[in-house]
């Protein structure tokens, strides 16, 4: 390369880097319009800064633009394919479109990359559970519980799957879980106790809605448990009566 074409080259990029920095000073500030403007003159003289692709991409994130955006997140993918962080823009941007097809390649490629980010894994097994592939969202759940034995969240998504497919059993084992884990968590013992009314054991039920209400704020909640209490009880007490001496 000649020396002439070296300069050149290198006031292209000089040129390029400011038109990328006023780009993002845009965009932290929120105005996204005028962020894309420099960041498509910053693409125009550098095609290899990976920054500049993804920049642009949130900026038609932001605009919801989702297909400019996911363009642009793929030209990124091209020059750094392990960046996590753009798998991930990636993954949003297509569960915004309902391309869930491509949701689960972008999250699985960044487990690949990175087996113990928990977070990704959730992402994975929540959006299982939006196509309704209830038994992929089961299974990576309980992965998350065996390798991540405290990480509470997936306790509490397991649990509250089981309780959506109806298995009330299963529910409030898992719930069970995470009361030993977390005593404090009072939801454990409302959710426990609808697990319980659900599959007949009123007394169980009653008795795990009390626990609730020993630790819950929850003014208006409150008055529909206890509501739910009196019910019970009532129930309880009529069964009772109606017991007879053969």
């Amino acid at each position: 390369m000649s020396a002439a074409s070296e300069s050149i080259k290198n006031n292209g990029n000089s040129l390029a880097e400011k038109y990328f920095i006023q780009a993002e000073e845009y965009r932290l500030n929120n105005q996204f319009k005028e962020s894309v403007d420099n960041y498509l003159r910053s693409i125009l003289l550098n095609r290899n800064n990976t920054a500049s692709y993804f920049g642009l991409a949130l900026c038609y994130k932001n605009l919801r633009n989702y297909t400019k955006a996911v363009i642009n997140l793929k030209k990124a993918e091209q020059l750094n394919p392990y960046d996590l962080l753009i798998k991930k823009e990636l993954a949003m941007c297509n569960l915004i479109c309902g391309n869930f097809e491509d949701v689960i390649k972008y999250l699985t490629s960044s487990i690949k990359l990175a087996p113990e980010n928990i977070n990704v894994q959730m992402q994975l097994a929540l959006v299982h559970e939006i196509i309704e592939e209830e038994e992929m969202a089961l299974m990576i759940y309980q992965k998350i519980i065996e390798t991540n034995p405290d990480y509470l969240r997936a306790y509490i998504q397991k649990g509250t799957l089981y309780m959506h497919l109806e298995d009330y059993l299963n529910s409030a084992k898992i719930f069970k879980k995470v009361i030993k884990l977390k005593p404090d968590y009072y939801r454990a013992f409302l959710a426990i106790g609808i697990c319980y009314e659900k599959l007949g054991n009123l007394k169980g039920a009653r008795r795990f809605y009390g626990k609730y209400l020993n630790f819950s704020q929850n003014i208006i909640n409150n008055r529909e448990v206890l509501k739910r209490i009196n019910e019970l009880t009532n129930n309880i007490s009529s069964k009772k009566h109606n017991l007879k001496v053969i």
